[in-house]
């Protein structure tokens, strides 16, 4: 079973309540018994000195992690706000462990062997599974407790005390023997560091601690997950704090579901001009990413095959796409924020490639990270794409850059690539013949943006530009409109597949023509034969030409077969469509789909993907050669002017 098809819980508030208490008593007073073992220790356990005495080792100890918070406050009446959310984070994180320990107990059969060992009925040879399932169980609650004090208290005031530093030993001693003895033993060495370190002085100090304190034992469960038997109970399952995106996937490393996004400036479809093909697409698959499942953790869109993972538009400068990447941004977080849905906008940072070996591979695992979180809808572009994703063949590229396409290739078409349907990565670029050719076999939809090309385009883009000052003052432009034409009727959004008259395609590369004409007096355009033959053909005239760019055009045939708008009704009331199980959903969309094609029909939809495709990988292809001609071209031009001129005596300094 893969990992996203496991069962999703929810833990609600109200189920914490019951543990509330139990755990304020714990941090009120705990009271342990330090090993005999911790003598030997290769820990420094110099902070368990108690007012200039050392600590008697099998000695029963008493402390008050709340008294600490009271003399770390300094101030007997109020506690400081820093205080107060790292003492918060700590007992909801127990109370959420104490859930999870009952879960476990109650599931595993370890309630059932506890009750017999507490008749004194339990016989010898279930000792064995009693001890290990209640080590497991302990196991259990702690990784959760301490993996929701990270989760919550790696962000508060992170600037602040990234820049402190305190000597942390480690944590001397985890019991595991059973639920009650492991939150003793963790929160008494806790409080012990609190109390007895004589550093911890300021809410600072106590933030920087209880990180380094918490994840310690996180790593330290992790370390030690081979050992812990009758796991699979806990594993198999996977359990999400109820209006959090908090999520416990047995013991993987659950903070990237933290992330915070890039801020980005809000935009508008209607504010980019032409790129009515763009924009329509990008709309389209903003919408798709909103059908996504956030309990089966699955898009039904992507049952039903149309939605890539990964998309590019490119152009030369200045015709929109940075542009497109806010639009669809924008258009994401009023979706999410309408529907309550995380929603990360997750950009590659400029800084992706470091000068040193292994370093970009590092940045970009991390970049790709918090993409594999369920919880969150992730649009993550790449702008500027050619400079981190250059061809690794052209003279000159850095091993950064080779670092980051080996773990992009691998993050998006690997073994361990699952694409869940709630992120697509974008590539925007003015030079698409740059990019690396295994980069561009895995772009399953690919779009030119041109930006404005017709006279209505460019009025229309000088109308959203004086706008501003009719606004202020009616007389203030005093524009003539233009005859027969209403401002931004051009830019009207496509709302069907029939606008793009795809029954009409207009070839724009002659070889393509050339070879379509002459496999149509072979074959029946609405034949197998006739795209098994036009696709050798093709292959035979380009060899870049692959089954990997055959599944890419089936891939955009898929998306244009789901190119509808989904209903109102559905936005307006999310109950009638996002909030209903995800097999009603799927239906639901089926029903859509058949009612979706009107008068285009699938040989229609089939043959202009494949034309279009086919075209745009060619002019990728060729773009570099033409580039480089015209380089050339002007290298030549410029020597003929100069050798002119200084024949004609006409060069002075």
């Amino acid at each position: 079973m893969e990992k996203s098809d496991l069962p999703l819980f929810q833990i609600k508030e109200d189920q914490l309540k019951e543990y509330k208490e139990e755990i304020t008593s714990y941090l009120k007073q705990v009271s342990w018994v330090p090993a005999q073992q911790q003598k030997s220790s290769e820990i420094d356990l110099t902070f368990l000195m108690n007012s200039g005495k050392a600590l008697d080792i099998n000695a029963e100890d008493q402390l008050s992690i709340l008294k600490s918070a009271v003399r770390i406050s300094d101030d007997r009446t109020l506690l400081s706000n820093g205080t107060i959310a790292t003492l918060n984070a700590v007992r909801k994180g127990y109370c959420i462990g104490r859930h999870l320990a009952k879960l476990y107990g109650e599931s595993s059969g370890l309630d059932l062997l506890q009750q017999k060992n507490n008749a004194g009925t339990l016989h010898q040879s279930e000792l064995p599974e009693f001890h290990d399932k209640s080590q497991t169980q302990s196991a259990v609650l702690l990784y959760a407790a301490a993996s929701y004090v990270l989760f919550i208290l790696q962000d508060y005031k992170a600037d602040e005390t990234a820049s402190i530093e305190i000597q942390f030993s480690g944590v001397p001693e985890l019991n595991l023997s059973r639920p009650s003895k492991a939150i003793q033993c963790s929160l008494y060495y806790y409080g012990a560091y609190l109390d007895r370190s004589g550093v911890i002085n300021t809410e600072l100090h106590l933030l920087k601690i209880t990180q380094l304190y918490f994840n310690q034992i996180v790593e330290n469960i992790r370390f030690r997950k081979e050992s812990f038997k009758y796991l699979d109970i806990f594993e198999n399952n996977h359990y999400k704090l109820e209006k959090s995106s908090f999520v416990v996937k047995g013991f993987e490393n659950t903070l990237q579901v933290n992330t915070k996004g890039i801020t980005f400036n809000p935009t508008r479809m209607e504010d980019i001009v032409a790129n009515k093909e763009a924009k329509h697409l990008f709309k389209r698959y903003a919408e798709r990413l909103m059908c996504y499942d956030m309990e089966a953790r699955k898009n039904p869109l992507n049952e039903l095959g149309g939605l890539p993972s990964i998309t590019m538009a490119d152009g030369k400068p200045g015709t929109g796409k940075s542009m497109l990447i806010a639009a669809t941004a924008t258009l994401l977080k009023e979706r999410c924020d309408h529907l309550g849905y995380n929603f990360l906008f997750w950009p590659l940072p400029e800084n992706i490639v470091s000068t040193y070996q292994g370093g970009t591979a590092e940045r970009a695992m991390e970049w790709f990270g918090p993409m594999q979180d369920t919880n969150k809808i992730v649009f993550a572009p790449i702008d500027d794409a050619e400079n981190n994703l250059e061809e690794r063949t052209r003279q000159g590229v850095s091993a950064g850059v080779r670092e980051f396409i080996g773990v992009f290739l691998r993050n998006t078409e690997g073994a361990y690539a699952v694409n869940h349907g709630n992120r697509m990565i974008s590539l925007f670029t003015n030079i698409p013949d740059q990019i690396d050719k295994a980069v561009l076999s895995r772009i399953q939809m690919r779009i030119s943006m041109n930006g404005a090309t017709s006279n209505h385009d460019f009025i229309d883009q000088d109308y959203l530009w004086w706008q501003k000052y009719e606004k202020i003052d009616d007389d203030f432009v005093k524009a003539v409109s233009p005859k027969g034409y209403d401002y931004m009727d051009a830019q009207r959004a496509a709302s069907s597949l029939s606008e793009f008259k795809l029954d009409e395609y207009k070839f724009e590369n002659d070889q393509v023509k050339s070879i379509f004409h002459e496999v149509t007096k072979l074959h029946d355009i609405k034949s197998q034969d006739f795209f098994g033959t036009f696709y050798a053909t093709i292959l035979k005239q380009y060899p870049f030409f692959s089954s990997r760019d055959l599944r890419n055009i089936q891939k955009a045939v898929d998306a244009r077969v789901i190119d509808f708008d989904l209903p109102e009704i559905w936005w307006d009331k999310p109950d009638d469509f996002f909030f209903k199980p995800y097999e009603v959903k799927l239906n639901m969309l089926k029903e859509l789909m058949k009612s979706n094609m009107g008068q285009v029909t699938f040989n229609d939809l089939r043959l202009y993907e494949a034309l279009n495709y086919i075209e745009n990988a060619i002019r990728i292809n060729e773009t570099g050669i033409e580039r480089e001609i015209k380089e050339q071209a002007k290298r030549i031009y410029i020597q003929q002017r100069a050798s002119k001129l200084a024949a004609e005596g006409k060069i002075h300094d």
